[in-house]
């Protein structure tokens, strides 16, 4: 049995999961926004128990935890007060340790390892040691240390967010996503609100094109995005105009790419990735990031893949060894 651990708003688990229904494999759906009216637990020593919809399970009932974007416990029956809070609580360590009795390679991916890899800093310092060529890149509130580093690269700067990319407003209507942007030589004429915060600045990669790579299990589906700005060149950031215009292509990786991201992922200990990638104009390829639980239904789509196939493949036969490419 295979369990699902998401929200009930996630698009990405609904397209798996009809594809897991047409493959006849058995799963449960856990929606942290809904289950809580749904189950129940019990617990003694060595015998803890998870009823979901009126079937009790325990923890060797499942042989694969997708761990696919939970968000906060919810519950239309618990109000809204320090009282319900500290009900939700009570709720969220039960779940939790009944969780801990499942053993981490049943995970895709277990949290602790999602947490580790989801450090972007972290991410490029450890993927340079791994073999991966990243572009040369500056942490800083420090406006002169920002016009030395325009300097050294001829004005080819880009800055990105680190965190989350999406400002939420009262009015929804004018919530905003922070894109990667060129630095332009007018910038660094109004500098004065970096040193509040610390910014991300990268050399900017000439790019032939975006390449996302989705690893399942050791399975690798690499695809090619390609998407022109007005001068005719790879734009600088593949989601803009809602990726309409991107192209798709899936591609064959070189294999020092292939062993530096066995290496990658096997150094998080994750059965899936989502990597971003560039190839630039000289055919060099550049390590942008990694997310452990990205998305990926929109390559099946939209692009062609059939990641999925690789979902049923690992969730028919069981938890694989972390970290090993096919």
């Amino acid at each position: 049995m295979l369990l699902i651990v998401t929200n009930g708003f996630d698009a990405t688990a609904d397209y798996l999961l009809s594809r897991l229904t047409e493959a006849s494999v058995p799963f449960v759906r856990f929606d942290t926004n809904t289950a809580l009216e749904r189950v129940a637990l019990s617990f003694r020593p060595g015998n803890p128990s998870l009823q979901i919809d009126g079937h009790w399970y325990g923890p060797d009932d499942f042989s694969n935890v997708w761990y696919r974007r939970p968000e906060r416990l919810l519950s239309s029956h618990i109000p809204d007060t320090p009282e319900g809070k500290c009900a939700l609580d009570e709720w969220s360590e039960s779940l939790e340790g009944f969780f801990a009795h499942i053993p981490r390679m049943r995970w895709m991916n277990f949290p602790a390892a999602n947490a580790l890899a989801s450090r972007k800093l972290e991410q490029l310092t450890n993927a340079q040691n791994l073999g991966f060529t990243i572009p040369d890149t500056i942490l800083t509130q420090n406006s002169e240390v920002l016009r030395t580093f325009f300097s050294k690269h001829n004005g080819e700067v880009i800055v990105k967010p680190l965190g989350r990319a999406y400002i939420e407003r009262p009015d929804s209507e004018v919530d905003s996503i922070i894109f990667t942007n060129p630095v332009k030589e007018s910038d660094l004429e109004h500098l004065d609100d970096l040193a509040r915060c610390p910014t991300l600045f990268q050399q900017s990669v000439r790019k032939q094109s975006d390449v996302r790579i989705t690893v399942v299990d050791g399975d690798v589906h690499a695809f090619e995005l390609t998407a022109k700005n007005s001068y005719g060149q790879q734009r600088c950031d593949i989601r803009r105009n809602n990726m309409q215009d991107v192209r798709y292509r899936a591609i064959t990786i070189p294999q020092d790419v292939t062993d530096a991201l066995q290496r990658l992922v096997a150094s998080y200990g994750l059965r899936f990735a989502a990597i971003d990638m560039a190839v630039a104009t000289d055919g060099q390829w550049y390590f942008f990031e990694v997310n452990p639980n990205g998305q990926w239904a929109w390559l099946d789509l939209c692009g062609g893949a059939t990641i999925y196939r690789s979902f049923i493949a690992s969730f028919s036969v069981g938890a694989k060894s972390p970290g090993v490419l096919a």
